[in-house]
């Protein structure tokens, strides 16, 4: 079961590789900001209609299959941008590569399922996120070195569809075959089954008993967008604001996968501690340190200082990830663990969808550093959400 951080770790390579050139990569093709925005929000708008009915399906049909299919499309999808030189194709490429967007999800419900105990969930999510840490620092440097190179935004889109790839050759070979209820479609046609499939896992959506999560949910949907708003407007802060191009915006990022490494190494050594510690009381005190973290981005003057504040929120992100997380996966059913983990990580494809938008429209009216500086309005309200909990539910 060592290769299912393998398969995370190589989930977030391809996240990683994309995240410091493509904004850069748009632009060498005639989009603009809001252009940018427009095919951000896109594919986020297909992950959050995709998302959830995997999600939905996956407890249904089984996760491997379904695992194999969004791996390749993303593959596909990343071959379409290493080809593409209009904002057209562009457009296309995002669109096919996040039919593959629910590749997270359906890793989570798998340890989910692979680990029986809460313990033993924590454990793995716990040391994940260092690994995941690793992956995200590769990605981000390999990147920044190959946009440099001739044709190097072809070459770091094609290594993209190479890690997906290997990652579905990894998972063919490792994942558990679960066919779980296939058989009851069995005996009709290939379209009439995937309509049924889709039908079926729409309407097992509705049975969530969504008070039981309400909290997490609320809490998880504005850290989302507090962190959709920073990383949609990032990359042109660095290359706008501050004259930051090629490999230097890779470095930055390597400065941020650095900060989330120590801060996975960080709870593994501090284990035992954080134990005494609830759930709620974490995410409310990370949610704080976010939360000056992105006032201080937002009003920083130099790079020096915009990049150290950029180092602390990766750190607490990565905390906050991890226990979000955990919570999730610990708190869901085996009955109902996909349609549950789906609808909770699509909340990130619905701040995706929102954030470009108006960060696309609002940045050319008030500035990219204003935009920034008001992510620290919804983490606000996820920190005082958490606040509220503590005590209520542990």
């Amino acid at each position: 079961m060592n290769l299912l951080y393998a398969l995370f770790v190589l989930d977030i390579l391809n996240i990683a590789i994309a995240l410091p050139v493509f904004s850069a990569f748009v632009r060498s093709v005639g989009g603009s900001p809001f252009t940018l925005g427009l095919i951000n929000s896109s594919g986020a708008l297909v992950s959050l209609l995709w998302n959830p009915i995997v999600g939905s399906l996956s407890d249904q049909v089984g996760r491997k299959g379904l695992l194999l299919k969004c791996l390749i499309a993303s593959s596909v999808g990343s071959v379409i941008l290493a080809a593409s030189t209009s904002v057209w194709l562009v457009f296309v490429g995002k669109l096919v590569g996040s039919l593959g967007s629910p590749v997270g999800i359906l890793l989570r419900s798998i340890v989910a399922d692979t680990y029986r105990t809460s313990e033993e969930k924590k454990a793995f999510f716990g040391k994940n996120g260092f690994f995941i840490s690793v992956g995200f620092l590769v990605g981000s440097v390999s990147s920044g070195f190959l946009s440099e190179a001739k044709n190097g935004f072809a070459m770091s889109f094609l290594m993209m569809a190479a890690v997906t790839g290997i990652s579905a050759a990894i998972a063919f070979q490792t994942v558990s075959d679960d066919t779980k209820t296939q058989d009851k479609f069995a005996d009709v046609s290939f379209s009439s089954k995937a309509v049924s499939k889709l039908r079926s896992a729409v309407v097992n959506m509705k049975t969530i008993s969504w008070s039981r999560y309400q909290s997490l949910f609320c809490i998880k949907g504005f850290y989302d967008l507090s962190i959709a708003i920073i990383f949609t407007s990032v990359g042109l802060t660095l290359i706008n604001e501050f004259q930051v191009k090629g490999r230097t915006i890779g470095y930055v990022f390597v400065i941020s996968s650095l900060c989330r490494i120590a801060s996975g190494l960080l709870k593994i050594r501090l284990k035992s501690a954080l134990a005494n510690t609830s759930d709620y009381s974490r995410i409310t005190g990370v949610g704080v340190i976010l939360l000056v973290s992105y006032v201080a981005m937002g009003v920083s003057g130099s790079l020096s200082v915009f990049v150290l504040f950029m180092g602390i929120m990766s750190f607490c992100r990565a905390s906050m990830d991890t226990t979000l997380t955990e919570m999730i996966a610990t708190r869901t059913t085996s009955e109902d663990r996909g349609k549950v983990i789906g609808a909770f990580e699509n909340l990130n494809s619905i701040s995706m969808f929102i954030a470009p938008i108006l960060t696309g429209a609002l940045a050319e009216l008030l500035g990219l550093r204003f935009i920034i500086g008001s992510a620290a309005i919804p983490i606000s309200a996820a920190s005082l959400i958490a606040y509220k909990a503590i005590g209520k539910t542990e």
